[in-house]
């Protein structure tokens, strides 16, 4: 539940004929189209980066040039969407193609030399020398979400390697990035305090071991983000100067997981002040701008349409703790933006349609900056969708 892969895990079932009628009302769109929107997200755009011979997936593609990026550590999240569709269609392919994409990962992108006291780090595309937790934490999602499907022992082995660079990073001092070859930890420049990260990491690694030191690494880590929160309510993670929109859905979500596993009413609370402050800078459109400084200015004015579907899905979960509507209301917003963003003919951007490898995908900047429509965005809208739409066709008054 705590990795948000499909309503089932939330235990959301198929809304029925009254349900399905409540979601076409509240957004526009019907149920039945969001499930296809999802699934052609998949099977159409993602399945066309997807190597064979690689057996990995290419990171992007940029329509205004036809170019496939790079294989790299970005095939541990994007393994995500085979596995959404494996849950939802049983299809064997997807799985298996799951599989790949996290052992190419695996092999390529993380740092396995046995002597290495930084074992199970995972490297940034930019700079191979750079461990970074946040990544580690995505290769650490993916493979409790196969070791949950199939029941691989192997799993259990990589995600106890992944464990061992993550309780180093808190031994650290709570550190976000190792340098391999200054042999030193850092959480400053180009680097996310990306807390909420190993919070959810390691309540899936509770929930799956039932063994009490991965919650008590949780709440390490929550009480650790606790201690980064602005008197305002906010977390500037990118030095402690710039709130970012990628750093904000897994720390909401992080920390409400805590509060309704432990009961600690501290964490609840950093989460509805932290939630509370980002809908303020909302846009109307319901996109958030991907940066903020402290003097609470936009210095980054450009949009991650992905990061606004993921905190879409915190919301929906912040929601359903507190009923208060404004977070629902936010996420319904927020699930307009999502839908506007993908390419399609209706879509906001509806360019390069004739292209096969661009419909059916998201773009990745909005405005659209290079073109590009990327497999870790897609994760995150798919996801979004399905849930809301089941979220919504399920609330017991059939409207929010």
């Amino acid at each position: 539940m705590y990795l948000a892969i499909t309503p089932r895990e939330w235990g959301l079932k198929i809304p029925d004929d009254k349900g399905m009628n409540s979601v076409k009302k509240v957004l526009g769109i019907s149920y039945q189209e969001i499930q296809k929107r999802c699934k052609n997200a998949v099977y159409e755009f993602l399945d066309r980066l997807y190597d064979e011979k690689e057996n990995a997936l290419h990171h992007f593609y940029r329509a205004d040039v036809k170019h496939f990026g790079e294989f790299d550590s970005g095939n541990f999240l994007m393994a995500i969407n085979y596995i959404i569709m494996y849950d939802c269609y049983q299809d064997i392919k997807m799985i298996e193609k799951a599989e790949n994409c996290f052992k190419w990962a695996y092999n390529k992108c993380t740092e396995i030399q046995p002597m290495f006291t930084w074992q199970g780090g995972v490297r940034d595309g930019f700079k191979s020398t750079e461990l970074y937790l946040k990544y580690t934490g995505d290769a650490m999602w993916t493979c409790l979400a196969l070791y949950e499907r199939l029941k691989k022992e192997e799993y259990l082995f990589y995600a106890k390697q992944f464990h061992n660079f993550v309780k180093q990073a808190r031994k650290a001092g709570f550190k976000y990035k190792y340098n391999t070859d200054l042999y030193q930890w850092s959480d400053r420049g180009f680097c996310w305090r990306a807390f909420g990260y190993p919070i959810i990491a390691y309540l899936e690694y509770f929930n799956v071991t039932g063994e009490e030191k991965y919650l008590e690494h949780a709440i390490a880590w929550g009480e650790h983000g606790l201690t980064l929160q602005d008197k305002n309510g906010a977390f500037y993670l990118i030095d402690g100067e710039f709130w970012n929109s990628d750093l904000t859905a897994t720390e909401i979500r992080g920390l409400v997981s805590l509060y309704k596993v432990t009961g600690m009413k501290k964490f609840l609370r950093s989460a509805i002040r932290y939630a509370d402050w980002v809908i303020k800078y909302q846009r109307e459109d319901g996109a958030w701008p991907v940066g903020i400084d402290t003097d609470n200015e936009i210095c980054a004015p450009n949009v991650g349409p992905g990061d606004v579907s993921n905190i879409l899905i915190s919301l929906v979960y912040l929601h359903d703790v507190t009923k208060e509507r404004r977070y629902l209301e936010s996420a319904i917003k927020a699930t307009k933006y999502s839908l506007a963003m993908q390419a399609v003919e209706d879509g906001r951007y509806p360019l390069f349609l004739d292209d096969r490898n661009v419909k059916w995908g998201f773009w990745s900047w909005e405005p659209l900056y290079d073109y590009t429509l990327s497999g870790d965005q897609s994760v995150h809208h798919i996801r979004a969708l399905m849930l809301i739409a089941d979220y919504l066709g399920n609330l017991d008054s059939g409207r929010y």
